[in-house]
């Protein structure tokens, strides 16, 4: 993963999105924040990490319902806004292709949470990380929850990409939820899905 254009990006990542979220992909982008921290249900010393976790954005408020944050990205520069959102996280620069959680691989979590950042890993990368991190990183009565940019079936994807054909990335991996959701099945995990706006969706797996 190449850190360089979000290390540029990090000091007014929050800021410079605000003017597009009318517009794809940032369609519903709130809104699939929000839905991730009701799911969460945050309390006192729940055990969070965030897996892309950017400028700490959503993890910021996990932390003030009183989570323990946990937070991996490929970006220092990212990491260096969450650390002053986040005073108290524990951070780490990673690329989950190669080392999965790096220096957290060892941890058990409450939630594995997620946004924005899944569709930099192919459908392959997408099984793999969900497989280890529910097998390996997950604890008792934990859930995996997962927001992005993202499709129910191939269909809806097509129509999408038509639309927004100035704005698709072909470098990126939109995920459609049925052709994950049957790749993932193969592993032994069951994942639900929810579409929270026409180009975004939530992945909810529960222990």
């Amino acid at each position: 993963m190449k850190a360089g254009r979000f290390n540029d990006w990090a000091d007014d990542y929050d800021e410079s999105i605000a003017p597009f979220l009318d517009k794809f992909p940032f369609i519903g982008y709130h809104e699939v924040l929000a839905a991730i921290r009701e799911l969460v249900l945050p309390v006192s010393g729940l055990k969070v990490l965030d897996v892309g976790i950017g400028t700490g954005l959503l993890s910021a408020e996990l932390a003030a319902a009183g989570c323990n944050i946990y937070g991996i990205d490929f970006s220092p520069g990212m990491l260096e806004k969450a650390a002053q959102k986040i005073p108290d996280a524990k951070l780490a620069c990673v690329d989950v292709t190669a080392e999965h959680l790096g220096p957290f691989n060892g941890e058990k979590f409450d939630r594995i949470i997620s946004s924005y950042f899944f569709h930099h890993l192919d459908l392959k990368q997408k099984v793999t990380f969900l497989f280890r991190a529910a097998s390996e990183n997950l604890d008792g009565d934990g859930k995996i929850i997962i927001g992005d940019i993202g499709f129910e079936n191939f269909d809806a994807h097509e129509s999408a990409r038509r639309k927004w054909q100035e704005q698709w990335d072909y470098d990126e991996s939109y995920w459609c939820a049925d052709e994950l959701i049957s790749a993932v099945k193969q592993t032994g995990l069951d994942i639900q899905y929810r579409q929270t706006s026409e180009c975004s969706g939530i992945l909810i797996y529960e222990k």
